[in-house]
């Protein structure tokens, strides 16, 4: 495997319990023991800070843990791609055969398409979607086993 594209869910399961932090942190430590890069795009840093402050705004955690956290998966050192023209078209595209109003989501199925690598998520309807749509290297964390 040349590599894997994750969604930033899988990434918030490693720094806050959610019910698939166990799944998420295994199936990453594999990845990274196995020498595997995890990209993601330029998106996710937004998409991660995002769901750190909701968390510490719910009082799941505090600021300080929601620095911490931040800090941590930086350290992690997944590769992340910034857009480019050609991602924001891919992505466009994928929204429109997602069926979704905004291209959040579908800019990582863009970035997995155009490297040719899976994408790994823990939003089931997400997953669906895209398999409908043909993408059959999308995996939802739910269905997989190590």
């Amino acid at each position: 495997m040349s590599g894997v594209v994750i969604d930033a869910n899988l990434a918030i399961a490693l720094m806050i319990p959610l019910p698939y932090s166990e799944s998420a942190t295994a199936r990453i430590q594999a990845w990274q023991q196995a020498g595997i890069p995890i990209l993601v795009p330029g998106l996710w840093g937004y998409e991660v800070v995002s769901a750190l402050r909701k968390a510490a705004a719910g009082e799941w955690i505090t600021l300080q843990e929601a620095e911490n956290a931040l800090n941590e998966l930086w350290a992690l050192g997944f590769e992340q791609v910034p857009a480019t023209l050609e991602l924001h078209r891919s992505s466009l595209k994928w929204a429109d055969r997602i069926g979704q109003k905004v291209a959040y989501d579908s800019a990582y199925l863009a970035l997995a398409e155009t490297h040719e690598l899976e994408f790994w998520t823990a939003d089931r309807p997400l997953a669906e979607s895209a398999k409908a749509a043909g993408a059959k290297w999308v995996h939802y964390l739910g269905d997989e086993e190590l």
